[in-house]
């Protein structure tokens, strides 16, 4: 019989949300090449191929027991240019985020409700949600140094790392062509996880070149495919407001390496 008078102690298993970051390649399209200092209303954008890569969406029960509930599709990479050698080519920095140690390559994650732009008295909210890395609460979090922050003319690169191996504000976002306050842009990145929308997905570089060639990729926007995606997370989120992101290891050597600049 239960006696009242003595301590209970029921133990509840903390069901959180689980993003996971796999190696396994879903397809190919194409991100902004930054570093050219590319304007948002400028008549072209270059970009160049990067592989997609599929995202798991579980719910995980305790420490072993991982309910699937659904996959999308996102980019790994980040590519810069350091400026044009003798050749006139483009010399190319992946700035993608790395962790420093693969075996601690588990995150918690901030939502923020409001990326690119946000919410602030300087600009109009974009109405686009992004999934902040976190580690023990903060930002800043351990990753391999990137192999230069140097541009070929000596300057730096733009947001270069204050502690080469720290990043910050590393997320997931929109990526692919997305509209933010009346104005239309291709995705590009300094070491974040950029979205993708099935359509602008192709089966080899070859087929996403000839889409940018046939000027396919502005036909429908990112926003929202991602909202739908992003509101699904969310809505997990809220119910212990925790979450979580693994990033699955990937051998950097073996990465494709883009080849043509496109003008997108």
């Amino acid at each position: 019989m239960w006696n009242p008078d003595k301590e209970a102690c029921i133990e509840i298993t903390l069901i959180i949300p689980k993003v996971i970051i796999t190696n396994e390649i879903t397809g190919y399209t194409i991100r902004e090449l930054k570093g050219l200092g590319t304007s948002k209303l400028a008549i072209y954008t270059p970009a160049v191929v990067v592989p997609t890569y599929k995202a798991n969406v579980v719910l995980a029960k305790g420490e072993e027991e991982e309910e699937l509930q659904f996959s999308f599709d996102l980019t790994r990479d980040a590519w810069y240019s350091l400026g044009k050698n003798e050749k006139d080519e483009h010399k190319l920095l992946n700035r993608a985020f790395v962790p420093e140690n693969y075996e601690q390559n588990l995150y918690g994650a901030e939502w923020m409700p409001s990326y690119p732009n946000p919410i602030s008295t300087t600009y109009l909210p974009s109405g686009l949600d992004a999934f902040i890395f976190t580690r023990f609460g903060k930002r800043k979090i351990p990753a391999k140094p990137l192999k230069t922050q140097k541009k070929l003319d000596g300057t730096s690169i733009t947001s270069a790392r204050s502690v080469e191996n720290l990043a910050t504000d590393v997320m997931i976002h929109v990526g692919g062509t997305y509209e933010a306050n009346g104005v239309s842009s291709i995705g590009g990145s300094y070491g974040c996880f950029g979205y993708i929308q099935k359509q602008d997905i192709y089966a080899t570089p070859e087929f996403a070149i000839k889409a940018s060639d046939d000027d396919d990729y502005d036909d429908e926007t990112t926003n929202k495919a991602w909202k739908n995606t992003a509101d699904k997370i969310i809505k997990l989120w809220r119910k212990n407001k925790k979450m979580l992101i693994l990033l699955d290891y990937r051998d950097e050597s073996l990465n494709y390496y883009p080849t043509i600049v496109v003008k997108e």
